[in-house]
């Protein structure tokens, strides 16, 4: 199947990539209704701004740290992009953008405090959806946050894919130029793999992958 894609661009949809997008396509059904904030931007967070986009979500707001990455979160599908260094109330910053909240909204970071920002961005029975694989949250208003506006917190693990469909599907979209997943990949020979852990914990590749040579 599609033997004319690189393997390196196949290889990291089975995981990560299939998590943020699936996210947005399979657990949070966006559409061109939707509004949507995605909160961290490596390599899950714009595999799940790439799923918004893929399914015309009208509004999708990207929140990130890094200048560079939310930059390229725009170049994804991102309609807007928010600096959390750069506000004081990132949910405030979030209804400057969409007024009543957001639809969904999905946390890649496993930060407490990236967490229930994101919850407090949504709407009244908006949906929030934690990907990552750790983090905790050590106190927030259950009330307040999620049943008196009637939220949704639900857990997911790799988008709730069907990896047989989904990824032959994002393999389709991206032959479409509709999902640009290769503007996230760093490519490595397997012997460069300290480089390639180092540029990832640096900051300066969103998704590493490493090619092994043929001897």
């Amino acid at each position: 199947m599609d033997d004319d894609v690189d393997l390196g661009i196949v290889a990291p949809l089975g995981c990560g990539v299939q998590t943020g997008a699936g996210a947005m396509i399979n657990v949070a059904h966006v559409d061109e209704t939707s509004a949507v904030a995605v909160f961290g931007c490596g390599a899950v967070g714009m595999s799940a701004i790439m799923g918004a986009a893929v399914a015309g979500a009208k509004v999708i707001i990207a929140v990130g740290g890094n200048p560079k990455s939310l930059a390229l979160a725009r170049e994804l599908g991102a309609t807007h992009t928010i600096n959390r260094k750069e506000v004081d109330d990132v949910p405030a910053a979030v209804r400057k953008i969409c007024p009543a909240g957001v639809d969904a909204t999905v946390d890649t970071s496993g930060n407490q405090y990236m967490m229930v920002n994101a919850i407090r961005s949504l709407k009244f029975h908006g949906m929030f959806l934690p990907v990552a694989a750790a983090g905790c949250i050590d106190h927030f208003d259950v009330g307040g946050d999620i049943m008196m506006p009637m939220r949704t917190m639900k857990g997911t693990c790799e988008g709730e894919s069907d990896p047989k469909t989904f990824v032959p599907q994002m393999v389709r979209w991206y032959k479409e130029g509709r999902f640009p997943v290769d503007k996230i990949l760093s490519f490595y020979d397997f012997s460069e793999i300290d480089k390639a852990l180092a540029d990832t914990s640096g900051g300066k590749a969103i998704k590493a992958v490493l090619r092994i040579s043929k001897q």
